[in-house]
């Protein structure tokens, strides 16, 4: 009996893959490439595989084998593996079909919808997909069972274990230690021109200085592919093809470089996962604010660094010579690290960033709870900036435009920014007690990095919970203290 319900297991699997990577692919291709006159068609086309896959995995002697295999096989790991399917499934199956179909119809249509929307500077198109989406989430949400509240279970769907309760706290926190020392820099009155990184940088030589952060990284590119879009973004096709995007603004130098970084850090933890775990739940299932740990680790702590521009910063120079030549490394470090609030959130500095996720925790937290006013959520978003940061975007698209996320129905996403943020700070921690960081990037040895992530970190994937993660690498469970002491030490270090 084992035996079979093995084997069916592999073939559901592979299948089961085989959708995703199709869904992966075209959502890929819609992002950067395909010809917009091509968009309904593909959004139908992918919406009849969505019904397809729904009524594979859903059929009740598909689930109820699963279900007798966790229940029968001695092996801890795959019944964990099984666990972690039937998490999903148990939900998923209460829904009828042609209300899954016409979520991800709409989420389909969304997408494009804000690409657009975006592009033009008008909300008003997007603002129907968008509530539209938020109704049929809720509407979602009715067949579910689940203690809490509506976004105690979106919450747990990207981070598993979370709640409001506990994001509540880590967030107090956040605005108990972070905010008083925003408010110092601010009335210090210490200038950091930024000037500089914001004039303008050709677009030719920005990807040229691109293949400077591929080799510092040690990117293969038998295994990655790197392409843009409007929002940055990391795809996980197999575990020997990861393909992400950045973005190129004539006028911030820094944010292809950066997003590069940050989506390869995603890239990275993909390729580095155990090679059982090919079509396995233990890649796919890896918890957001775990995944997003990496990909900040390597943006922020790596990529702001001074021993990682040592010797990249006079090839910048090299390319562009007019804008940078008279800037020292010491200056141009004080630029890649200045903190001044604005608007958008990648763009934003590591010390305000939190900020830019608690306010779209607050406006996601009230949408569920019911509590706000639909219909004037873009006001409110201009609201909460102002309240927060003390800037209000004069457009859509420096307002409620700038994020893909809710276009695609990711709610309860956006919290596990953060949240990796600080799981970065922590494992941070530890790995410089463990390696010489300088040493290391300053004599071009990505490697060891590398290598010390996936001995620690990658290798395990969804095996591991972050709690169980944290706990074995730095000794004891999620401690915010690291984040906070992190960054009142560093721009404390930078403005006072």
């Amino acid at each position: 009996m084992i035996t079979e319900l093995q084997k069916f297991y592999k073939e559901y699997k592979e299948k089961v893959f085989a959708y995703n990577f199709a869904f992966t692919s075209i959502d890929f291709d819609q992002a950067t490439i395909a010809p917009e006159d091509g968009n309904d068609f593909a959004n139908r086309m992918s919406s009849v595989l969505q019904g397809e896959y729904f009524s594979y995995v859903t059929a009740p002697e598909h689930i109820e084998k699963l279900q007798l295999l966790h229940d029968e096989t001695e092996d801890s790991e795959l019944k964990k593996e099984l666990a972690l399917d039937l998490r999903n499934l148990h939900q998923i199956s209460k829904l009828p079909k042609e209300v899954y179909v016409d979520f991800e119809l709409a989420t389909a249509q969304g997408k494009r919808s804000w690409e657009k929307a975006r592009e033009n500077n008008d909300y008003e198109s997007f603002k129907p997909h968008l509530l539209s989406i938020i109704e049929k989430k809720k509407n979602m949400l009715t067949y579910y069972d689940y203690q809490g509240s509506d976004y105690d279970y979106l919450l747990d769907q990207y981070e598993r274990g979370m709640t409001t309760q506990k994001y509540d706290a880590f967030f107090d926190d956040i605005k108990e230690k972070l905010v008083p020392l925003i408010h110092r820099i601010k009335e210090a009155g210490r200038k950091i021109d930024r000037s500089a990184l914001e004039k303008d940088y050709d677009i030719d030589g920005q990807k040229r200085f691109q293949e400077q952060i591929k080799e510092a990284l040690k990117i293969d590119p038998k295994k990655c592919y790197i392409s843009e879009s409007a929002h940055p973004f990391c795809a996980l096709f197999s575990l020997n093809d990861v393909r992400f995007t950045t973005r190129y603004m004539l006028g911030n130098l820094p944010s292809a470089i950066l997003s590069t970084i940050h989506e390869y850090g995603h890239g990275l933890y993909d390729l580095q996962l155990n090679p059982e775990y090919e079509l396995s739940s233990f890649a796919t299932e890896i918890g957001f604010a775990m995944h997003e740990s990496q990909s900040r680790l390597l943006e922020n702590q790596i990529g702001r660094s001074k021993s990682f521009w040592q010797t990249r910063y006079p090839k910048l120079q090299e390319i562009f010579p007019a804008q940078l030549g008279d800037v020292t490394l010491e200056h141009f470090m004080e630029l890649l690290n200045v903190s001044e609030p604005s608007l958008i959130r990648v763009e934003a500095d590591e010390l305000t960033y939190p900020l830019h996720v608690l306010i779209r925790y607050e406006l996601e937290k009230a949408i569920f709870e019911g509590s706000v006013d639909l219909d004037g959520l873009d006001i409110l978003w201009a609201d909460k900036y102002e309240e927060y940061l003390g800037i209000r975007p004069e457009t859509d698209k420096d307002g409620i435009l700038q994020d893909i996320h809710w276009s695609g129905g990711a709610f309860g996403y956006f919290p596990s920014y953060a949240l990796g943020s600080a799981f970065a700070a922590q494992f941070y921690n530890q790995m410089k007690k463990d390696l010489d960081l300088d040493h290391l990037l300053l004599n071009d040895n990505f490697q060891e990095i590398a290598k010390w992530l996936k001995e620690n970190i990658h290798q395990y994937g969804a095996s591991k919970t972050f709690s169980e993660l944290l706990v074995d690498v730095t000794g004891e469970d999620f401690n915010p203290n690291y984040y906070t002491d992190y960054l009142v030490e560093k721009y404390t270090k930078l403005y006072f």
